[in-house]
C-alpha cells in the first residue's frame, strides 16, 4: 500500500498540500483518480509521492517502508512509476524503440537497446505484449511524432508498464486528448491496471470519466482532503458537489 501520512508542503505563504493522509492501493488494481479545483495540491501530492518535491512534514510509506530518502529513479526501481501531463516519449524512434527502451531501463540494459540477440528475446516478448495490451499492435515500427495524440498518450503509459510498476501515479492522462479518443485511451489504461493488479492513481478533470471508471476517488481542495470514497459520492456530497461541480442545493 501506499500512504501519505500527515504530508504538508508550503510554497512561501501558499500551503500546497495541508496535512494530507490517505493511502492507496487497498485492493489491488485499485484505480483512484484525484480531483479537485485548479490549485487544489492534486500535482503537488503526486510530486511528493514520486519525490520530485521533498515534503516540508509527513512521511511517505511504501508498503510499508518508509521511503522519504529515497530519490525518484529509486522509487521507480521499488515499484513507484509515474507519467507526467506532457507526454515524454522518444519522438524519433518508433513505437517498439521506445518500448525496447523503457524495458530495458528496467533490466539495466539501456546501452544495448537496439541489439536483437538471443539474449534478448524475453524483452522482445515483453514489448509484443504492451504493443497488445495498449492496443497498439501493428504499430510497432511507425514513429512516435507521426501518431495521433490519444495513441502518444498510451505509448507514454505503456513506457511506464515497461518499468513494471506496482503502483502507477497519472498527471491528466487525457489531457489534449480529443473528445473521441478519451474514452478509448482511459478505457485501456484501466483495463491494463487491473489485468496487471497495479494500483493506479489518476488526477482527472471529466467527472463523467471519472464516476465511470474510478473505483475510488480523492477529492482535493484548498491543499487538504475535502472526502474519499466511491464515485458515488460525487453525486451524493453536498461540499464536493458545490466545490466541484458548482451546484449549490
Amino acid at each position: 500500500m501506499l500512504e501519505a501520512r500527515n504530508l504538508t508542503k508550503r510554497f512561501g505563504e501558499l500551503v500546497a498540500t495541508d496535512d494530507v493522509t490517505v493511502e492507496f492501493g487497498r485492493e489491488d488494481g485499485e484505480t483512484t483518480f484525484i480531483v479537485g479545483p485548479n490549485g487544489a495540491g492534486k500535482t503537488t501530492l503526486v510530486n511528493l509521492l514520486t519525490g520530485l518535491l521533498e515534503p516540508d512534514s509527513g512521511s511517505i510509506v511504501l508498503d510499508g517502508t518508509d521511503i522519504g530518502g529515497l530519490t525518484p529513479d529509486e522509487r521507480v526501481h521499488e515499484g513507484l512509476v509515474r507519467s507526467f501531463q506532457v507526454v515524454h516519449v522518444f519522438e524519433e524512434m518508433s513505437v517498439r524503440e521506445n518500448l525496447r527502451t523503457a524495458v530495458l531501463s528496467k533490466r539495466g540494459l539501456t546501452r544495448s537497446a537496439f541489439s536483437f540477440s538471443d539474449e534478448h528475446e524475453g524483452v522482445e516478448a515483453t514489448v509484443d505484449g504492451l504493443l497488445d495490451r495498449f492496443r497498439l499492435d501493428g504499430r510497432g515500427r511507425v514513429v512516435a511524432e507521426t501518431l495521433p495524440h490519444g495513441d502518444r498518450k498510451l505509448l507514454d503509459v505503456a513506457m511506464a508498464f515497461g518499468l513494471d510498476p506496482e503502483y502507477l501515479l497519472l498527471d491528466e492522462p487525457t489531457a489534449g486528448v480529443s473528445a473521441e479518443e478519451t474514452e478509448h485511451v482511459i478505457e485501456t489504461i484501466v483495463d491494463v491496471s487491473r489485468a496487471r493488479a497495479v494500483t493506479t492513481v489518476a488526477i482527472e478533470h471529466d467527472m463523467d470519466i471519472v464516476t465511470e471508471y474510478a473505483d475510488r476517488v480523492l477529492a482535493l481542495h484548498q491543499g487538504g482532503v475535502l472526502g474519499q470514497g466511491g464515485p458515488s459520492i460525487l453525486k451524493t456530497d453536498d461540499r464536493l458537489r458545490r466545490v466541484l461541480l458548482g451546484v449549490d442545493e
